[in-house]
């Protein structure tokens, strides 16, 4: 099966005939969108990754996706249902994960780590597959709108491989998610007590700041992402907040 940067294959010829003769507003209806990203442990993007989706009872039933310089990656044309969607990539453990895809172009933003496989240093003696499945559980309870259960499963993985603080991002993530701000601007601090200028880090508890009403607090915080690095992606996502906050 063909693959494709950022896009998937084209559903078959009676699909698209199907959508057609349906008409634009009925062609739209039937239309559903799935799209996240593929990172490491370390949340580095994986460029060049394969995303999987399989629904036996769907038609068309697979697509695939690749992911692009920032790890991105969307699929266009699911229909709604139960999709397994596997993420894979060389020298990395197959990550996969089960979603409930809706026909809508606003479906839960699928969030896949890897993990490496050999890793050498922090992580010798970590049973991968086991730290792999563990990831791959709590993410599936992210997209379920599980918050509780998904920080319990985060912070499992803190236990069963203490190096990988950056989990930390995550369970800031769900606490957020939950209006939990102050347990969520503590997940971030645990990430900012190793290194005081990762910038996401900051962008997410300066968003949370703002959510919590800290509007002050908030805007000081975007504006120290910014000046540590202002061509990164998390400078050019906080200046979109801090134009939103102005508005």
């Amino acid at each position: 099966m063909n693959r494709f940067p950022r896009s998937v294959m084209a559903p078959t010829a009676a699909c698209w005939a199907l959508l057609f003769l349906a008409g634009p507003a009925s062609a739209q209806s039937l239309v559903g969108r799935l799209n996240g990203t593929v990172k490491d442990i370390i949340g580095q993007p994986i460029k060049a990754a394969t995303i999987r989706a399989v629904n036996p009872a769907a038609v068309p039933s697979e697509f695939t996706a690749t992911t692009d310089q920032k790890g991105e990656w969307a699929i266009l044309g699911i229909r709604g249902g139960l999709w397994e969607l596997t993420a894979s990539a060389p020298g990395f453990e197959l990550s996969t994960v089960a979603v409930r895809a809706a026909l809508s172009m606003n479906n839960p933003v699928i969030q896949f780590t890897l993990v490496g496989a050999p890793i050498k240093g922090p992580l010798d003696g970590v049973d991968l597959k086991r730290l792999q499945a563990a990831l791959d559980a709590a993410e599936s309870l992210m997209v379920q709108g599980k918050w509780d259960e998904a920080v319990a499963g985060y912070r499992g993985i803190l236990v069963m491989a203490p190096p990988l603080d950056m989990v930390n991002l995550a369970i800031g993530r769900a606490l957020r998610m939950k209006k939990d701000y102050a347990g969520a601007a503590a997940a971030y601090g645990e990430v900012l007590k190793r290194d005081a200028r990762n910038q996401k880090a900051l962008l997410e508890l300066g968003r949370t700041q703002i959510e919590q009403g800290e509007r002050a607090a908030g805007t000081a915080t975007l504006q120290s992402v910014i000046a540590i690095n202002g061509t990164t992606d998390e400078a050019q996502e906080a200046r979109a907040a801090l134009d939103e906050i102005r508005k």
